[in-house]
């Protein structure tokens, strides 16, 4: 009688997630905000309500597509499917992003909301078991067309936060994540959870509610001293992002637009975490960048794995010393503590 209860409510669940991967519709972003929204559906499961956009054409589609979740903000979620519209994350849904994901051309999106709207944050851990059991029940409910090597991870402010906190709790689980904004400072026991995971923070030096001082630039500092995958790893850092009425905070609108046609004067600019510079258009953006990302396949020769450069006390002053000089004398050389010229 046990097994039958478990099984009718298993059921109970997978139908609540199954609901929402209805044909999909074909909009462009031409169209509008409300003709986008309309094509995410709504569903419940473990407490959390979500919306999800599903790229499946028909039941004859056998496509394997990626999924990203997107975790919100503290102040876009105090009503259901807020946080869908107080973002421009609905821009993801329309036929002209959807095709920019490689391989599949297109890809699930599902974003939660935490429980009690914006009395709760995604920083709050205790809800991060709830988080973790919706989306594996969505994946489950379809199997047929997500690639489970293809899980992303996305979160601004307080959702940057919990990004950070989710993806290191559960490594090995999301292909790459994108911390936007990080509303709260990361520890390098969770980069270092994180040291094959491609990583991709936004962020604006102007940031008075989320300092970049205080919490974007020590996260990048440790990302770069810790990765094993430094050329896959990247920042964006905008001088100035002031244009959505919410200060310098928002930068998440950037990310909603794919980091593409911002205004010329906001100072943005990307690199790798080797410091190379990267230009980003329609094939080097945030939606293509995360669809080349593969679980388990991001590596890189020549990399050293004796996290000596990460340690401390006399190890890290004597790398520091010798880095020192290296850039005065030889710009091209970065050792490692241990010897190595991996960079």
């Amino acid at each position: 009688m046990k097994k039958l209860i478990s099984f009718i409510l298993l059921l109970v669940m997978l139908v609540s997630c199954i609901s929402v991967s209805a044909g999909a519709i074909n909009v462009s972003i031409s169209q509008g905000k409300d003709a986008l929204v309309a094509q995410w559906q709504k569903g419940e499961n473990h407490e959390l309500d979500y919306r999800a956009y599903s790229p499946v054409k028909d039941e004859n589609d056998n496509t394997k597509y990626p999924l990203v979740v997107i975790l919100h903000g503290r102040n876009s979620g105090s009503h259901e499917g807020e946080q869908l519209t107080a973002s421009d994350f609905y821009k993801w849904s329309s036929s002209e992003y959807q095709a920019r994901f490689k391989n599949a051309g297109g890809a699930f999106i599902l974003m939660p909301r935490t429980p009690g709207g914006n009395t709760n944050t995604w920083a709050n851990t205790s809800f991060h078991p709830e988080l973790m059991s919706l989306i594996k029940d969505y994946v489950a409910a379809n199997s047929d067309n997500i690639d489970t090597s293809r899980i992303y991870l996305i979160g601004w402010s307080m959702g940057g936060a919990g990004t950070v906190s989710v993806a290191s709790n559960n490594s090995g689980f999301f292909a790459a994540v994108v911390v936007i904004a990080p509303f709260d400072s990361v520890t390098a026991a969770q980069v270092k959870s994180m040291k094959n995971t491609p990583i991709w923070l936004v962020t604006c030096t102007k940031d008075t509610t989320a300092s970049h001082v205080t919490f974007a630039k020590p996260f990048w500092n440790s990302v770069k001293d810790i990765t094993n995958i430094p050329s896959y790893c990247r920042i964006t850092t905008f001088s100035k992002y002031n244009y959505h009425d919410n200060g310098h905070h928002r930068v998440d609108f950037a990310v909603g637009s794919d980091l593409l046609n911002q205004p010329s004067d906001c100072g943005m600019k990307t690199q790798n975490a080797k410091g190379t510079t990267i230009k980003t258009n329609e094939n080097e953006s945030i939606i293509t960048w995360l669809s080349s990302q593969v679980l388990g396949e991001a590596k890189e020769s020549n990399v050293c794995h004796c996290d000596c450069h990460a340690s401390k006390g006399w190890t890290k002053f004597w790398w520091a010393i010798t880095n020192f000089f290296n850039m005065i004398f030889s710009p091209s050389k970065k050792i490692c503590a241990c010897g190595a010229a991996h960079w």
